[in-house]
């Protein structure tokens, strides 16, 4: 975690952030000099009017990269581990034995607990992912989905509670794993694809949509799952809505034509992604 340290320095010192090697932590000395926050290298050179010198990027280059790297190896694994380590808790809750639970407290327990947050859930949902619900409900729905990826498949490899932090850092992290399963599963669904699904969902819907008659062409393997709306634009700026297709090429192929017209919100979004579990908990 970040310390924030206020001193006073005499005129003409220049404020740093020093990095623990040994550590690996980052700590920050927050200056002030007259009721002035800090700097950063760029705006002093700017406000100095100070004329570049051979070499003088480069070493600031130098001094970022050396931070990134304290930073990841530090603060943002460290934030990971913790959130690896919650979902083994997660995942042990819901695999407890049965006979430590013969009366079924722990499957009546969650559904109250859920009852008592206002989150929702399906009658016949996994508990392990009703308790991802009850202690993730108040995130975005696209992290929920994904913790619910990772346990799925780590139930699926066999592997314990008490394995499932080194099993996720082993397989590149949580994103890796969502990926891999997305694209060899049932769904075929690209790996762009699938990230331009999870921006979507992080974005939050447009309107919502209900109808007996669309409900009535789709079959009830669809619930939960994405289907494509065929649509005519009226002048206007009314959408008449057609038909409900529920086949998953069709699904593919429209968050393919999606990602291809938003590449660059969507490459920003799985940057931001990769760390927002860290960035979260700093």
């Amino acid at each position: 975690m970040t310390t924030k340290t206020k001193i006073t320095l005499q005129s003409g010192a220049k404020p740093s952030i020093a990095v623990d090697p040994v550590k690996a932590t980052v700590t920050t000395a927050e200056v002030y000099d007259s009721g002035t926050p800090i700097d950063t290298w760029a705006e002093e050179v700017a406000r100095e009017q100070r004329v570049l010198a051979q070499g003088d990027v480069k070493a600031h280059l130098t001094d970022l990269e050396a931070r990134r790297v304290a930073i990841e190896d530090g603060v943002m694994r460290r934030a990971n581990h913790a959130l690896y380590q919650l979902l083994s808790d997660c995942l042990a809750l819901a695999t407890l034995a049965s006979q430590l639970d013969p009366s079924n407290v722990r499957s009546r327990e969650i559904d109250a607990f859920l009852e008592d947050r206002g989150l929702k859930h399906g009658k016949d949902e996994p508990l392990f992912s009703k308790v991802i619900t009850a202690v993730f409900g108040s995130v975005q729905r696209s992290r929920i989905s994904s913790y619910r990826t990772v346990l799925k498949a780590a139930s699926a490899a066999g592997i314990t509670a008490a394995a499932l932090p080194d099993w996720i850092e082993s397989q590149g992290g949580i994103q890796e794993i969502r990926l891999a399963v997305n694209g060899n599963g049932r769904d075929q669904v690209s790996e762009m694809a699938s990230l331009a699904l999870d921006y979507l969902r992080d974005q939050g819907s447009v309107f919502a949509l209900q109808s007996d008659e669309l409900s009535k062409q789709t079959s009830i393997e669809s619930n939960g799952k994405e289907v494509v709306l065929v649509a005519t634009k009226k002048h206007n700026g009314t959408f008449m809505v057609h038909t409900v297709i529920e086949d998953q090429s069709a699904v593919k192929k429209a968050l393919d034509a999606y990602q291809r017209k938003n590449q660059a919100a969507i490459k920003e979004f799985k940057y931001e992604l990769k760390y927002r579990p860290a960035m979260s908990a700093a």
